[in-house]
């Protein structure tokens, strides 16, 4: 089961680990190159994958380190997962609906979960639902 350590990791403290990463051309992979060029490396990059399960099940197997964002955060085995030390990478989500909601009446449940969680989020609310996380092999010192 993964486990969550409460100190905050600096991005370049990982700049000599083996990276899997979300495939390019992506919004994803367009934050990750960004956050590791403002920490100052190219990171070595092992395994490209669309899926953040599949990059968190090749971190299990120790095949490297990955940057997850904090909702497809999964509890898998074999690994830990460490915050990032400000300054976290950041996105924003906007919810788009038809104009006359009475032709979608779930879309006002489906708003109101969404703010829900963002304060969530924003309170640093639970491992499966707050800001960036970055997911590393379990590791004896750890």
């Amino acid at each position: 089961m993964c486990r969550r350590r409460e100190t905050p990791l600096q991005l370049a403290e990982l700049q000599h680990e083996a990276w899997v990463v979300i495939a390019a051309g992506t919004a994803a992979r367009d934050q990750f190159d960004r956050a590791t060029q403002r920490a100052g490396f190219t990171p070595r990059i092992r395994f490209q994958t669309a899926s953040y399960a599949v990059a968190q099940a090749l971190v299990g197997t120790g095949i490297g380190v990955a940057l997850v964002s904090r909702l497809a955060v999964s509890r898998t085995p074999g690994i830990v997962h460490r915050d990032l030390a400000p300054p976290q990478p950041h996105r924003e989500l906007h919810a788009v609906t038809m104009a006359d909601t009475s032709l979608t009446p779930l879309a006002g449940v489906f708003l109101t979960l969404l703010r829900d969680v963002a304060q969530e989020i924003t309170a640093g609310g639970d491992v499966s639902t707050a800001g960036p996380a970055c997911s590393t092999p379990l590791r004896p010192h750890d």
